[in-house]
């Protein structure tokens, strides 16, 4: 067709379009069309029709990269307004199965079904960010369209969805993170809220208590924390194993936890429990959970997802803004909004895993088979918020300064009460608690003693108490070594004492002996 002098879309045709305009201005009159929804529409429709309703895995892979191949070779010939009729017609409805539940209820094979989702569409939702980097700078109006369907495919009932969905989300940002604008970023962090929000497990509160209704609680009645206070998570769908793996994993140093906060619920991949179950003493063992309903055990399913579900985007942000380019790119307040999800992730978990009473009787009623905890996301959220704002305070780039006091109120106090929470923990029955924190709190011990003169002088009364608390534990080489250079730097800036006048050997062998046992069980 474009090879033909008769087609108004040939750049062969002839020079003067005088020839063509009546002709295609009378189309237009009668059809109300544009010569690209006369031409183009036709050829990617069927292109669709074949991805979305072909038989064949083969036949709908190749109808699929034809459709994108053709719209990444000319797409840049197209206005404005036929990639508007393209995505209300042709691109966003691939992806409308995973609207919600009644949509894929529609669909008469749930096999084939389960089929086209783990392989065609998730080939469609990579060439969309394919597409959209190709022609950022046509399309980036359409970036919060974008960031809507990767928000729909992360809060997914499929582990595999969820996670390319993620995926996508962290190429999206890398591909363009040099065309990025402040409104981009503004865009960008927004759909980190609203994910955060969806994956807030606030039903965590409510579902012990929810036992006692006569008739279910809806998912959505159900969460709302009165505090705002969430659990992040990951997909929930009843048969996706993902979830029992995330939750049987130990729980990694440095691995990544929920989030809490100001969001709202979502549709998540539903997995097991491991991941959230805590260790505790064998006398507690003794009572079985109860006998748990269908219903209710897929309400509970629901929960568990979300949880798992904020953890995936507590490790996205994790990953994503460890990366230099990425951290360099974004303005400081838009980073420190991030943080205060991650804050509020935080704070979310740790309160649900000091209300041990909670956690009991949600075991009870047939919630896990050991009584549940946040600590992954507890740990995971901290510490990326450490790491991040740490750098932040450290970088002496003039828009990162600009906002020092900023971090600095941020950083400040969480760290404070890193420290204070880990003292506290018990060595009998917390060491999974132990080990999961003792990284965090060598990074808080190592990126205060790097503060500038005049940050560290203001700081030292919160931080040499907790410094001296934390010598009543027993401490790890790593600890020990964080804190011995502490308080180096302490008697260097209050005492004068120049560091080589410091031994190192007597405070060596004066912290490894203390196995002090501490009260206080946040769990």
């Amino acid at each position: 067709m474009l090879r033909s002098p008769e087609c108004p879309l040939s750049h062969r045709g002839p020079s003067s379009e005088e020839v063509h305009n009546d002709a295609t201005n009378l189309a237009k009159q009668l059809t109300r069309q544009s010569k690209e929804e006369q031409f183009w529409y036709p050829i990617l429709i069927a292109f669709q029709d074949v991805l979305m309703t072909g038989d064949d895995l083969e036949v709908r892979s190749r109808a699929l990269t034809y459709l994108f191949d053709t719209l990444i070779r000319y797409g840049g010939d197209y206005p404005q307004e036929f990639w508007d009729v393209l995505w209300r017609q042709l691109l966003y409805p691939i992806f409308v199965v995973l609207q919600s539940k009644s949509e894929m209820s529609k669909v008469p094979n749930h096999e084939e079904l389960s089929v086209w989702l783990s392989t065609t569409m998730i080939q469609a939702l990579r060439n969309m960010i394919t597409l959209f980097t190709h022609y950022f700078d046509a399309l980036e109006y359409m970036l919060g369209r974008i960031l809507e369907l990767l928000t729909l495919c992360i809060c997914q009932e499929n582990d595999t969805i969820a996670r390319i969905g993620s995926n996508c989300l962290q190429q999206l940002i890398l591909q363009n993170v040099m065309k990025f604008k402040q409104e981009h970023w503004t865009k960008v962090v927004g759909a980190f809220v609203v994910l955060f929000s969806k994956t807030t497990a606030y039903e965590l509160f409510t579902a012990a208590a929810s036992i006692y209704s006569k008739s279910p609680i809806p998912l959505k009645s159900a969460n709302g924390d009165p505090d705002g206070r969430d659990d992040g998570g990951a997909p929930e769908s009843p048969e996706s194993a993902p979830v029992s793996e995330h939750l049987t994993d130990p729980p990694k140093a440095n691995g990544l936890q929920n989030v809490e906060h100001e969001h709202e619920e979502g549709d998540m991949p539903s997995t097991s429990s491991t991941e959230l179950e805590d260790y505790r003493p064998q006398a507690d063992v003794q009572q079985q959970p109860a006998a748990v309903t269908v219903a209710r055990r897929r309400f509970f399913n629901r929960i568990i997802t979300n949880c798992v579900l904020q953890l995936l985007m507590i490790e996205t942000v994790h990953e994503l803004f460890s990366n230099d380019k990425v951290y360099a790119q974004i303005p400081s307040h838009e980073l420190l909004r991030l943080m205060g999800l991650l804050k509020k992730s935080y704070q979310f978990a740790k309160k649900f895993n000091e209300d041990k009473d909670l956690r009991m009787q949600l075991w009870r009623q047939g919630f896990m088979k050991q009584p549940p905890n946040l600590l992954k996301q507890e740990s995971g959220s901290a510490a990326t918020y450490v790491h991040i704002l740490f750098r932040m305070y450290h970088d002496e780039r003039d828009e990162r300064r600009s906002s020092r006091a900023e971090t600095e109120s941020a950083l400040i106090p969480l760290c404070a009460d890193i420290i204070r929470s880990f003292v506290r923990l018990d060595e009998d029955s917390q060491h999974r608690n132990i080990v999961a924190w003792r990284p965090v709190v060598v990074d808080v011990l190592d990126g205060y003693t790097n503060f500038p003169s005049e940050g560290f002088d203001k700081h030292v009364e919160t931080f040499y108490p907790l410094c001296v608390d934390l010598l009543g534990r027993e401490l790890n080489p790593e600890i020990r070594i964080a804190i011995q250079a502490l308080l180096r730097r302490i008697g260097e800036v209050k005492l004068g004492i120049p560091a080589v006048q410091i031994s190192i050997s007597p405070r060596k062998s004066a912290s490894q002996p203390s196995n002090r046992k501490l009260s206080g069980d946040p769990e």
